[in-house]
Formats: structure tokens, C-alpha cells, sequence
């Protein structure tokens, strides 16, 4: 008889009609609950020997058959519904309901059309599961774009006579399941895949890890000694049964076997806790196509078989790797290292002879066909006679009768380097090397590669144990992490990806996306249009009309679902039909683009971070790979945001290698990378974007490279990205600026943003440097205690022109005169030698400098030091010195002191500071976010007047073993501040008053009305920002003069 397909149908409804339980519990339990009921209930069923588990699994999860593909989407599948049931015009009309914004997807459509006349069904005609597989079987074989096995079983089939007797079987709610089937999603209903195998049998999901296809694994359940397991033994039982069955599980070639889970790591901090003192495997990630090669060398006619990352089949499409394969692995010579069969993994790559180098990602294109057909290649370039395919081999998991997968990684390395022999250009081994966490450089190491990958624009890494085996089944008792790769990348990372200020013109609905996402009601839109202006330049200058091309659509995985709500929301009070829209006008990047069913007279304007960028499928244009929403910007217009001209121009820069100035690269992102290990909860990064530091495209080369985290894959974007911020803090009152908004946590500490307006202080001109001091808005002034409570003074050295120092355990101001012997502790070794020449250099300018006119801002700036025993041991007294250092800036006493070094910065109410650090000791990324803390909380208690307008420099502690002289007056030269900051600058934290710059980002809020200063401008209601910059141009401010003249003119 079969298995009845509505005994699934009831598990399907039961899911879905407990939607509301499972959102109110916030987990699964209630859905695995209903599994282990319904298993229950149809588990004689499921073992007769009458039904065709096959059948059934497939049934169960369809989206898990990917060598099926029947070429049926909503539009196809709709007509061809209408046609089998015979419906009329006005039930046609109501089965197109889900094209409508907001309406419901196809199979609710189906349901609601065939309620009205509910089909009758004698007893012992209903549809079974293996009509349904059947059925779906032959309307598979008919497209090419099945899995070869698949297409061998063509048969002359219509698809409407083969659908027709099913539906008109079927009753309304059946037919709903059996439509969401074909398009090969149960949304909004999910079966828990694990847990419904186990309830299957205990070790389907094991056995599909080694056989990934339902057939696999079910033959390896129908041998010997599996097939006489009890299906659900007891856990002691299930146990011991796996271990035996561990001893007879033998992978086939032409059956791909499945990948070991891998975790993201979010930073250096959070990789090191997940590799847990182990020896890994750092391995670079390469940015191609994986390919499973399974080698059957008893197979004359077709020894190669080749599987994707999905586990389809794709030999044919990937023949052009043949002639390598054979010659790397030495088939048909003595020195081949296998008689019979060998399994391996790679990852297929482009190879650019002319450069010798690994070409991006979508040339790819190119020399991969999907079934026999090119796609998306009409604005590609031909293949040149100089780029060929490559394979990268980096693992190997059958070798004869040797099961590779139980061997360590190690062992599997050792073996993977002697069966391959590497051909320059066409075959290779994956770049890998070898870190002991356990030992004390693993940190070190591990950021070391972390900094190559960025310089050479790689992909990023994986790190595998080397002394564990590929699946974790092989060994009992482990961790959470045993078995599991990590993977590295800088997108990942909070902080470092790639990011980009974009404008959402437009929108569009798909039912089955809003289907999938029950949570959210009423959605009339599930995917958003990003557009980058073409003419910004004549808009920004003449006010012509706004024109955008459309680069790319955002869906529900681009985006948490809170944002995905409130841009429905708030969209419907600027939603226009696109043909009545006068505020812009649109062009479509590519033909593939579809189509907006509305226009935003006022568009969105959100901060994007993805993982590199490359060229979109049928694109002529770059664009960024996996974009994801990372913020609503409710201060911003679409004339902020970056032009078509400036997103390709960043594409270049984050796309070349650097061949110049690479030692400022690395210091750059090794700075970055500190940075995010400790501020991973708090910061939000800016996104790129050169209109913020210029009016065209033309004058933006030099901008920023401004990097955010993100992630990729098919996980879920729930937990993958982070909502930032409530949706009613991210668009709340459309017409107000969000600088009216609070920033920061629920306990008041303050969220940090990060201004990336970066530019090496070497790159920039010499105008620039001129006008540091007037042209920058964050310059602030100070404030000032003079009187000294009950601190310890540090003192070594005279009391003449010395350094006001204050270590964290100080609870009031040091003597300005106590610590100038504080720069003379151990005169450094060879690492110094270069910052040494320099100070050198510019000190035979002094020679005959008035020494009573200007003194060295060394002598003059406050400068505060945490150590990191205090930040473990005396947590209140590291506040309380960090609290009065900051109060310090602006005393009287402070503002005289820095009129004799900077007495441009004084005239402009302008306020320093220096704090040293040590983030090998300490994670600079919380000693930024206390600093800002203490600024908030002084600003809030209202408990002194301090600065409104502020700098606080962050530099390495290292700048200490320097054999200088802080009364040294190079150090009023901007130069010397220049190569200072290229090795010992790390950031400025600053807080001014910057009514004139959109590009600044809020990090807290307090009217200055809430602060008695002593400034004009001190009852204003002018919002207070606070931000990071890793702009080393910021620093060029402590020195005022270009050069040094015997009558201490400033040359500016």
C-alpha cells in the first residue's frame, strides 16, 4: 500500500500550528516534542516493509534531493495547478493572490482555492508518498539541470498529467504541502533535520555524514552487522552500537561524503578559546569552487567523478580539470601512489600565468558551465590564452582500502603530499602552516597570518586540528569543539570587512521569503534595491535630477528581521508605483536584475559590510560579495552615500595588493586588528565612503579602507547578524536627526563608532598638513584640576620641562614637573634604531631655537598609564585615576601649560591628552571603551566642567624603551609626530562639537546645556559626539610647526 502522504501531512500541520509555542518558548523543544509524537504514532507505518523509506525521506525533505530540479517556480507552478484542477476565471484570479505584496505564498493560495470545493477521496485511493516520488522523479529527469542519474531516467512525461492525478486526489490542506514540496520549501514549517533522522533510525545521521544521499546511507543500513540494530536503542545501547558500526562503514566512490561542521570566529580572542591550547592546521582559504574528486581508476570509460559543495554532481561541467588531475596524481605511471580508488578534496581555482597568480573569483565564470550552459557571462570578458583552471588539493580522505577519514589531520597531510605531485600553475597543495597554542607565540602567530591574508588579499583561513580525525563520530568523550574547523576570515571579524553607505530605492515581494519569516506580519516587502547614484556630482553641484543603478537586491538573509520590519513600516509613507515616482530616475545593472513594484520618494540609506567585492552574475560592475545590512542611518540622504564612480573605485583598492608602503599596511591592520579583539561588543564601524572627505569621485583615491565583520554561508541571519540597535531607535522620526538620539547599552556605558576616514599621514600633502589644526571640527578644549588630593607621584629625573604622567593606581594629579625621567627606561635595542635616526634628523634643527618661547607638548600634555595588574587587582583605582586624568585636561593650570607648546589649539579651545597602553597586556578595545565610559559618566553626573571639544591619543607603551628627551623641541615639528605615529599610534578617542560634519557618528548624547563650561557657546543645546578614528593624521596636531626658526615663527 505504501506510506499515506497525509500520515506527513499531519506532522507538517502540527508544525505549523505550533508556531505560536515554539515563539513563545524561544527554542525547538516543542517541535521536537511533535516530532517524537508523530514518530510514535506512524512508527509501524514507517517500518513496513511496505514503504519505500527512500520515498519518504525525500518526501520529508525535499531541499535535501539537490540532483532534482524540476524547473517549476510559482509563476510556472501556478498555471500548471490551474490547469489540473480546471479552475475558472475568478478562482484563477484568487490562486494569483500571492503575487500581491503582502499576500500569501503558493500553496496557501492552493488550500484557500481548494477549500471551496473540497475533492472526495474514496478509501484506499489516497496519494502515498511513493506516487509523489515517483511522480517528482520523471518531471526531474526531464531538466537538465538535474543530477546526471537523474537525467538517465528521462522518460516522455507531461508535467500537468502527471501532477493532475495527484491534486485531484488530494484534499486542500494535502495539496498545500505537496505545492510547498515541489518548490522544495516547507516555509514557514522546518522538520528538525537531526532530530528527525534519529527518530528515523539512531545512525542516519551519522551515516549520512559519510554518504550524504538518502540512497547511500540507507544501503549502508540494509548491510551487515546495521541492519540487525534496534532503531532506537537505549543511549548505553546506541553507544556501543555506533562504535561497531564505526568498524564497517567503508565510503563509495560516485557518493560524496558529507563535511565536518566549522564555527566562525568572531575574533583573535574568541579563535584562540575555540582552538582550546590544541595544534591546528592554519590553512589559507582559497576564494573558488570546492570540488570533492572522487578517482576510480577500474572505471576505463569515466575515472573522474567531481562533486560540489551541495553534493550535486558536476563532472561534465568541470572536465576542464581532467588533464591536471591526471598528471598531478601520475595516473597510468608507476609512481601513481593507488591501485584502485582515491577520494580527495580541493578547491578550483583560476590561474593567471601573465601575473602569476590566482585571478578573482568571477572569472570563474568563464570555465564553468552549469549544466552545459553559461551563465551569467554576456558582460564577461573571453578567456584569455594565459588563464587556465587550477586545483588547490587540501585534504584527501580514501586512498585504496585505507579510510583516511579516521587518521589524524597530520597523518592525512603527510599522505595528501605524497600522492600529489604540484604542477606550477595547475595543480598545487593548499598553503598551509603549523600553530601550538599551547605555547606562549600562538596569539602572535595566529595575528602574524591574519596580517598576511589582509596584505595579500586572501580569503582568509581554516584552521583544522592536526591530531583529530575528519569527523568527530571517531572518537568518544569530546568537547563541543573536537572535530570542528574554524573558519577565519576578516569579515568575520567586528571591525574589519568591507563596508559601504548605500541608498534602498526600491522594493520588491517574494511570498515564499515573507512565508519563511512568520514572525513578521504584514510585510509588503521582502527584497530592497540597492542604488548608486551616476550623476552625484551634477546633483550635489547643479540639482539635477537623482539617476541610480540598481547593483544589487537585499533579502531576508542580508538582514536581521527586526530591520526587515521596520524598512516595511516605515517604507509605506514613501512607497510610490514606479511609473508615477518624479524624484529620481533608475537604470538596471544587469538584465538579470528583477524588476521594483515600488520606488521610496526619500530612500533608505543603510551601512553595508560583506565580504570583498567582486562582479555580480551578468555584471560589468563591482559590488560587495554577501552584502548585509548593518545599520538603518536615519541622519544620512542618499547624497552621503557612495556613487556608482566611488563604489568601483573602492572595489580597486580593496581588491589590489599594495606593493608600496606595505610595512604601513600591515601596521595599519595590525592596529585594526588589536583594536577589535577588545572592543567586539562595543564598537560599530564606520562604513567607507570617499564623499566623506571629498566632493568627487576624482579626489577620493587616497580615502579610507575601512573594514566591518560580517559573516557568510547558509546559516541563520538571526544568528549571524547582530541587531545593533531596536528598530525604533534606528528609524524613530523620519524628519528629526539622529543626532537626538541616545547611543549605548542598557547600563548607560557608550556605544563606540569608529571613524575610518583613514589616510596614512605619509600620503597626505603637504596643504593638508598645513591646515591640520583649522580644518579639523574635533579639535577640543580643556578643562583643568589644579590642586593634587592624595595620588603617588612617579618621579625620576629634574622637575625643568617634565611630563605630566598618571598611572592608573593615581587618584589625584601628578606634579607637572615629577616624571620627566619616565622616557629614559631602557634605551632600546635594534628595533629602535629607525625611529632614532629620525628624532636625530630633526634635531640639528634646534640649534638655535629660543628655548623660552616654545616648549616640547611632551612637557606640557597631561599622560596617563594603566597598568595591567591594576586593571585585575584595583579595578576602583584605575577608575578613579583614569577619571581624574580626564578631568585634568581642561585646569587652568593645563590650558597655560599647552599654550606654551600648542597655542593654536588653545586659541581654538582645543583639549589633549595622551594615554600609553600595552594591548598584549591589556585589550586596547576596553581601555577605549573605559575612557569613554568615564567621559560619559563625568558628562552625565555633571560632576566638573569638562572640555567639550577634546583629544585623547592612544599610543604604545613601547614608545617608552625610546632614548629620547621629552623637552625635545622636534617634537613641535609635525614630521616628528608623523613617523611616530606610524609605529606607536594606535587611535584618537575624541568628543567635540561638530555641527557641521554628517560624517561623524554618535556615540552618546548630552546637550552641552547639561554641562557649566566656561565657552560662549555653553547654552546651546549642540549635541555631543564621541568616536574613535584610526586616522594617523589625527596625532599631527601635538606639533604646530613645520619647521624650527630662531624666532619661533609657527609655520603653518
Amino acid at each position: 500500500m505504501g506510506f499515506k502522504f497525509t500520515f506527513l501531512c499531519d506532522l507538517l500541520s502540527d508544525l505549523e500550528d505550533g508556531r505560536i509555542a515554539k515563539a513563545a518558548s524561544g527554542t525547538d523543544l516543542s517541535d521536537f516534542r511533535t516530532v517524537r509524537r508523530w514518530f510514535a504514532s506512524y512508527d509501524h507505518h514507517i517500518n513496513d516493509d511496505g514503504t519505500d523509506r527512500l520515498a519518504l525521506l525525500s518526501c520529508m525533505f525535499p531541499e535535501k534531493r539537490t540532483d532534482r530540479v524540476f524547473w517549476l517556480r510559482e509563476t510556472s507552478l501556478s498555471g500548471v495547478i490551474g490547469r489540473c484542477l480546471a479552475l475558472g476565471t475568478s478562482r484563477l484570479a484568487e490562486l494569483g493572490q500571492w503575487r500581491k505584496p503582502g499576500g500569501p505564498d503558493l500553496g496557501r493560495c492552493v488550500e484557500i482555492v481548494m477549500r471551496q470545493t473540497e475533492n472526495y477521496i474514496p478509501p484506499g485511493r489516497e496519494v502515498t508518498t511513493e506516487e509523489i516520488d515517483m511522480a517528482l522523479g520523471m518531471i526531474a529527469s526531464r531538466c537538465r539541470f538535474s543530477g546526471p542519474e537523474v537525467r538517465r531516467q528521462q522518460t516522455a512525461v507531461d508535467v500537468e498529467s502527471t501532477l493532475s492525478p495527484l491534486y485531484r486526489r488530494l484534499s486542500s490542506r494535502d495539496a498545500k504541502w505537496l505545492t510547498r514540496m515541489i518548490l522544495k520549501s516547507y516555509a514557514p514549517v522546518i522538520i528538525p533535520p537531526k532530530h528527525a533522522l534519529e527518530r528515523f533510525h539512531f545512525l542516519l545521521p551519522h551515516l549520512l555524514q559519510f554518504q550524504t544521499t538518502f540512497e547511500g546511507a540507507l544501503e549502508m543500513l540494509d548491510q551487515q552487522p546495521m541492519k540487525d540494530f534496534p532503531p532506537h536503542p537505549n543511549p548505553k545501547l546506541a553507544a556501543s552500537l555506533c562504535a561497531t558500526a564505526l568498524e564497517y562503514l567503508q565510503p563509495r566512490t560516485g557518493i560524496k561524503i558529507g563535511r565536518p561542521e566549522y564555527f566562525k570566529a568572531r575574533g583573535i580572542k574568541h579563535c584562540l578559546s575555540m582552538a582550546n591550547r590544541r595544534r591546528m592546521s592554519v590553512e589559507r582559504k582559497y576564494d573558488g569552487e570546492y570540488c570533492q574528486i572522487h578517482v576510480d581508476l577500474t572505471d576505463k570509460r569515466t575515472p573522474f567523478r567531481i562533486f560540489s559543495k551541495s553534493g550535486k554532481e558536476s563532472t561534465e561541467d568541470r572536465s576542464g580539470i581532467f588533464p591536471s588531475l591526471a598528471e598531478s596524481l601520475r595516473i597510468g605511471s608507476e609512481e601513481c601512489r593507488f591501485s584502485r580508488r582515491c577520494i580527495l578534496e580541493g578547491e578550483l581555482v583560476i590561474w593567471n600565468d601573465k601575473r602569476g597568480e590566482i585571478a578573482e573569483f568571477h572569472k570563474l565564470r568563464r570555465f564553468l558551465s552549469r549544466s552545459g550552459i553559461m551563465i551569467g557571462i554576456d558582460n564577461d570578458s573571453p578567456p584569455q590564452p594565459y588563464e587556465h583552471l587550477m586545483i588547490v588539493f587540501f585534504d584527501i580522505l580514501v586512498l585504496d582500502d585505507d579510510i583516511c577519514l579516521r587518521k589524524p589531520h597530520r597523518q592525512r597531510r603527510l599522505l595528501l603530499k605524497d600522492v600529489v605531485n604540484p604542477i606550477e600553475g595547475r595543480a598545487d597543495l593548499a598553503h598551509q602552516e603549523i600553530l601550538d597554542f599551547a605555547h606562549l607565540d600562538g596569539r602572535e602567530r595566529l595575528e602574524v597570518n591574519m596580517l598576511k591574508a589582509h596584505t595579500q588579499r586572501w580569503e582568509g583561513y581554516v584552521l583544522k586540528a592536526s591530531d583529530e580525525p575528519y569527523f568527530p563520530i571517531y572518537a568518544a568523550g569530546t568537547n563541543a569543539t573536537f572535530g570542528r574547523w574554524i573558519k577565519l576570515k576578516k569579515d568575520y571579524i567586528e571591525g574589519l570587512g568591507d563596508t559601504l553607505d548605500v541608498a534602498l530605492v526600491g522594493a520588491y515581494y517574494e511570498a515564499r521569503d515573507a512565508a519563511a519569516l512568520p514572525s513578521l506580519k504584514r510585510l509588503k516587502w521582502t527584497h530592497f534595491l540597492v542604488g548608486c547614484l551616476l550623476n552625484k556630482e551634477n546633483v550635489l553641484e547643479l540639482g539635477e535630477t537623482p539617476h541610480f543603478r540598481i547593483i544589487d537586491a537585499l533579502h531576508r538573509h542580508s538582514m536581521h528581521k527586526n530591520n526587515l520590519q521596520s524598512l516595511n513600516q516605515h517604507g509605506e509613507f514613501s512607497a510610490c508605483d514606479p511609473e508615477e515616482c518624479h524624484t529620481f530616475t533608475i537604470e538596471y545593472g544587469c538584465r538579470e536584475s528583477s524588476k521594483a513594484c515600488v520606488l521610496f520618494k526619500k530612500p533608505f540609506v543603510v551601512e553595508l559590510v560583506g565580504s570583498g567585492f567582486d562582479k555580480p552574475s551578468g555584471a560589468r560592475y563591482y559590488a560587495l560579495r554577501h552584502p548585509r545590512i548593518r545599520k538603518i542611518h536615519t541622519d544620512r540622504t542618499f547624497e552621503d552615500t557612495a556613487s556608482f564612480q566611488e563604489l568601483q573605485i573602492l572595489a580597486d583598492d580593496a581588491r589590489s595588493v599594495p606593493t608600496e608602503e606595505l610595512s604601513d599596511e600591515i601596521g595599519h591592520w595590525r592596529k585594526r586588528l588589536k583594536v577589535s579583539n577588545g572592543l567586539k561588543e562595543y564598537i560599530v564601524p564606520r562604513s567607507r565612503s570617499l564623499s566623506s572627505t571629498c566632493s568627487s569621485g576624482s579626489e577620493s583615491e587616497g580615502d579610507s579602507k575601512s573594514k566591518t565583520s560580517t559573516t557568510t554561508s547558509h546559516d541563520s541571519e538571526e544568528e549571524q547578524i547582530p541587531e545593533l540597535k531596536s528598530p525604533q531607535s534606528q528609524i524613530q522620526n523620519l524628519e528629526k536627526p539622529a543626532r537626538t538620539q541616545r547611543g549605548g547599552d542598557p547600563s548607560g556605558a557608550p556605544v563606540i563608532y569608529l571613524d575610518d576616514t583613514d589616510s596614512s599621514s605619509s600620503s597626505r600633502s603637504p596643504h593638508c598638513n598645513e591646515n591640520i589644526l583649522i580644518e579639523n571640527e574635533n579639535l577640543s578644549s580643556r578643562q583643568h584640576t589644579s590642586q593634587t588630593k592624595h595620588g603617588n607621584a612617579h618621579e625620576a629625573g629634574d622637575d625643568e620641562n617634565s611630563l605630566a604622567y598618571y598611572e592608573s593606581q593615581a587618584k589625584t594629579e601628578i606634579p607637572v614637573s615629577s616624571l620627566q625621567g619616565v622616557w629614559h627606561i631602557s634605551p632600546a635595542s635594534e628595533q629602535n634604531t629607525q625611529s632614532e635616526r629620525s628624532f636625530q634628523a630633526h634635531k640639528n634643527a634646534e640649534s638655535v631655537f629660543t628655548h623660552n618661547s616654545l616648549q616640547s607638548p611632551l612637557t606640557t600634555i597631561p599622560v596617563y598609564m594603566s597598568w595591567p595588574s591594576d586593571m585585575h587587582t584595583a579595578n576602583t583605582s584605575c577608575h578613579s585615576g583614569l577619571h581624574e586624568f580626564i578631568q585634568t585636561l581642561n585646569s587652568p593650570d593645563s590650558i597655560a601649560s599647552l599654550e606654551k607648546s600648542n597655542p593654536g589649539a588653545v586659541r581654538q579651545g582645543i583639549a589633549f591628552g595622551i594615554v600609553l597602553v600595552n594591548p598584549g597586556d591589556h585589550p586596547l578595545g576596553k581601555e577605549i571603551h573605559q575612557a569613554a565610559n568615564t567621559i560619559s559618566d563625568i558628562f552625565r553626573r555633571k560632576r566638573s566642567c569638562l572640555s567639550t571639544r577634546c583629544k585623547i591619543f592612544f599610543l604604545d607603551s613601547a614608545i617608552l624603551q625610546q632614548n629620547i628627551q621629552p623637552e625635545d623641541l622636534t617634537f613641535c615639528i609635525r614630521e616628528t609626530w608623523s613617523e611616530l605615529s606610524r609605529q606607536y599610534y594606535y587611535a584618537c578617542l575624541r568628543w567635540g562639537l561638530d555641527e557641521d560634519s554628517k560624517d561623524d557618528t554618535l556615540v552618546d548624547t548630552i546637550t552641552s546645556s547639561m554641562i557649566k563650561n566656561h565657552f560662549d557657546n555653553s547654552n546651546s543645546h549642540t549635541l555631543l559626539t564621541l568616536s574613535v578614528t584610526f586616522d594617523e593624521s589625527e596625532i599631527l596636531a601635538l606639533g604646530e610647526t613645520t619647521t624650527l626658526t630662531t624666532n619661533s615663527n609657527l609655520i603653518e
